[in-house]
């Protein structure tokens, strides 16, 4: 078993050095990893068909018999379906104007503090995607988690979706997402050609209009991160759903029970294997294990230099992008 930092297929870290970029790229790309858990677990893909990823997913096996002597044997066949997966393209700018940077002293420090910010932004926005955007709505964004395994009842995946027993009424809930990434699992796409990660695009001293339409001298940079997120094997991925935010106690055990469940609903563990959660289910999770005395599930081991909880052997990650005020999933 391996641990979420060392995919088999090449990190975003390891795409920017690849595509030999400047050296103004990668402490940008070092910034989202560090501070975006999913970003840093998350493998990635070249598209095979432009922007788009072309898949066929198998969905039947074929039917066996029992056969007797001189007796014929029916033919059969396995069903596949074609799936496609799309990118979108998340981006920004920054204007800046010439005035505010005009001082050696500080100015450029300036500059580079409003670039900072919005790879801050789209860390956010990013992260907050892959779990939440949903196609349905909005065919331009990418297409997260949480729109996938959305149902139990009459859903095609509705088994990877496992209600917690933590579970209440209203809009006060949360999820724990269990995700083994890899090649045929789950991984992130980046279109065919095209350099992956955040892309800035330093436009120097231009013109720019106010909200008059009066030109302005501005230092202005653009922003962009073109992606796409691909689950080609949804036996990989599990959604513990309903957890009732407001009903988490510190003692008993009914959040590891849940954990146990899910660990055992992935498909298999070999591979690169991630468990996510905010920051408050992180917390209850960790009191509840102090509590069951004989609890062993949870350990602390080292990736990177950082000291991460770990759940039978599976990092888990905090994110902020994981709310608190999903609906109760039926």
């Amino acid at each position: 078993m391996t641990t979420a930092l060392s995919n088999t297929l090449p990190t975003l870290l390891d795409l920017a050095k690849m595509q030999g970029r400047d050296g103004s790229l990668l402490p940008v790309v070092e910034a989202m990893t560090k501070q975006s858990p999913f970003l840093r677990a998350l493998p990635w893909q070249e598209c095979n068909d432009g922007s788009s990823h072309k898949m066929v997913t198998r969905t039947a096996l074929p039917t066996l018999v029992w056969r007797k002597l001189n007796q014929g044997v029916p033919a059969s066949k396995g069903r596949t379906d074609p799936v496609k997966e799309t990118t979108g393209q998340l981006a920004g700018r920054s204007e800046v104007d010439v005035d505010l940077v005009r001082n050696p002293k500080n100015g450029p420090a300036f500059r580079a503090s409003e670039d900072a910010a919005f790879t801050a932004s789209f860390k956010n926005d990013l992260e907050s995607a892959f779990f939440y955007s949903s196609q349905k709505t909005d065919p331009d964004q990418v297409h997260g988690l949480a729109p996938r395994l959305d149902a139990k009842s009459g859903a095609a995946y509705g088994n990877q979706v496992i209600t917690s027993q933590v579970t209440g009424s209203g809009d006060d809930n949360t999820s724990a997402w269990f995700v083994n990434f890899g090649p045929k699992r789950v991984y992130g796409l980046y279109p065919e050609g095209m350099p992956t990660g955040l892309q800035m695009d330093d436009r120097g001293k231009i013109d720019v209009d106010d909200a008059d339409g009066n030109p302005y001298p501005a230092w202005v940079t653009d922003f962009r991160w073109t992606c796409g997120f691909a689950v080609e094997d949804y036996r990989y991925v599990v959604r513990l759903a309903s957890i009732d935010s407001g009903d988490l106690a510190k003692t008993g055990k009914l959040l590891i029970e849940d954990f146990v469940i899910a660990y055992h609903q992935v498909q298999d563990w070999e591979g690169t294997g991630a468990i996510f959660v905010n920051r408050l289910l992180s917390t209850y999770l960790h009191l509840q294990a102090l509590d069951t005395v004989k609890n062993s599930t949870l350990t602390i081991r080292d990736i990177g230099g950082t000291p991460v909880v770990h759940f039978l052997n599976i990092p888990i990650y905090v994110t902020d992008a994981l709310l608190n005020t999903e609906a109760d999933i039926a």
